[in-house]
């Protein structure tokens, strides 16, 4: 999708604002509560055309369940890890509104039983473990 294509499906969205940024990164921000007895959290989305989207929660604040503890599942405890990268779960044909920001209201659901169970229960890779390889990728390496 062009980035204008993902900046009128985000406007669509109840409650979530948007604009493109040097008319090519998507911004938007808007608020997510995932069910009807979770916090509502404001997020905001960053997606810079040929790259991945990003997202951060503005408020409120994530916090770990003990202090000093890390929150699974973010890169560099700063931003939601939804996907892996390289895994074909994502891709540039995508609608951010249609993907990242369901994508990324599971994400806060299963931070909200992690706090309360202490398990992370979303599944998933954490960012840094084993990279994912796509085995009907073939590479090709030189042989020099």
């Amino acid at each position: 999708m062009s980035p204008f294509q993902q900046l009128l499906a985000m406007r669509a969205l109840p409650g979530f604002k948007a604009h493109l940024r040097r008319h090519s990164c998507l911004v938007a921000e808007g608020d997510i509560t995932p069910t009807a007895l979770s916090e509502t959290y404001r997020v905001r989305i960053e997606y810079p055309q040929n790259k991945w989207p990003k997202v951060w929660v503005q408020s409120p604040e994530l916090v770990p369940r003990e202090p000093g503890g890390d929150i699974p599942h973010m890169y560099e405890q700063d931003r939601l890890c939804l996907w892996m990268p390289g895994s074909g779960e994502w891709t540039e044909g995508m609608s951010v509104a249609e993907t990242v920001v369901p994508w990324s209201s599971e994400w806060l659901y299963y931070y909200e039983l992690w706090h309360a169970t202490g398990e992370w229960l979303g599944g998933g890779h954490e960012p840094g473990a084993k990279p994912f390889r796509n085995k009907t990728k073939k590479v090709h390496r030189d042989k020099r």
